[in-house]
């Protein structure tokens, strides 16, 4: 049995110490997705806010540890040693265990993709997805970061913080745009208090979602949405919609309450 070596961590660790740092190193790798897979240390500076500078130290500390590929062009990729990672990370969410044949049931009940979104670093992450089998679908994947300033799971996941921390978070959007970054204050108090969020077009053109808390004990650990093309999510039918979401995500609790005891 092949045993699992120690990442060695090179001088230019020293580039990335203290809490700050690590924040920097994350953003940068939770930055690609299957969409943009490959991309230059000027877009990573652009996309996460870091200086150009500081993007390329990072790099180099990526590479050193083997989480991160790069081609003669100034290209950069996540390398497939991450793939064991995310398996094992995988594994050690037992929520994942519990959400699955719930999330299951509710994508054949609705005919649509369904996503469980977790806060990781300053990013909303899909954890775990149940693919719709219509062929106009919205495609996640497991990993894929989400923005933190859109949607319907953003809201929710920005209503479990402290406030003072949520205006951490949203600084960047409170600079670049204080209007919208006040009207997405009042969604996201208005989220917390039920429990339960909706957007339209937010993220995705022609895209509606339904999102809910999945709470363990007073905790929010997760949000299960739905996101539903337009077509296939009239007015008329997205209170039905949401009711169901709301639904697993009370059967999620329920499982996750039966693990514990």
């Amino acid at each position: 049995m092949a045993r699992a070596s120690a990442v060695k961590m090179p001088p230019e660790a020293n580039a990335a110490h203290g809490c700050e740092g690590a924040r920097r190193v994350l953003a940068l790798m939770l930055t690609f997705s299957a969409d943009d897979h490959t991309l230059t240390a000027r877009q990573l500076a652009e996309r996460t806010g870091i200086a150009l500078p500081s993007v390329y130290r990072y790099l180099t500390l990526l590479r050193e540890t083997g989480l991160l590929a790069g081609d003669e062009r100034g290209s950069y990729r996540l390398s497939a040693r991450l793939v064991g990672l995310a398996r094992a990370a995988e594994a050690a969410e037992s929520i994942i265990d519990v959400a699955d044949p719930v999330m299951r049931d509710l994508s054949l009940r609705t005919g649509e993709t369904v996503i469980l979104v977790r806060l990781i670093g300053r990013s909303a992450v899909c954890v775990h997805r149940v693919q719709s089998p219509q062929q106009l679908r919205i495609s996640f994947e497991a990993g894929q970061p989400l923005p933190l300033d859109r949607g319907a799971s953003a809201q929710l996941l920005l209503a479990s913080l402290a406030p003072h921390i949520r205006r951490e978070y949203l600084s960047p959007l409170a600079e670049r745009d204080p209007e919208a970054a006040a009207l997405l204050e009042k969604k996201i108090l208005i989220a917390g208090q039920q429990g339960f969020a909706t957007s339209e077009q937010e993220i995705h053109k022609g895209v509606w979602a339904a999102a809910a808390q999945v709470m363990q004990g007073k905790r929010m650990i997760a949000v299960l949405t739905v996101p539903s093309p337009l077509v296939r999510a009239p007015a008329e039918q997205r209170t039905q919609l949401l009711g169901q979401v709301r639904a697993s995500a009370r059967a999620i609790e329920d499982g996750l309450r039966a693990v514990r005891r």
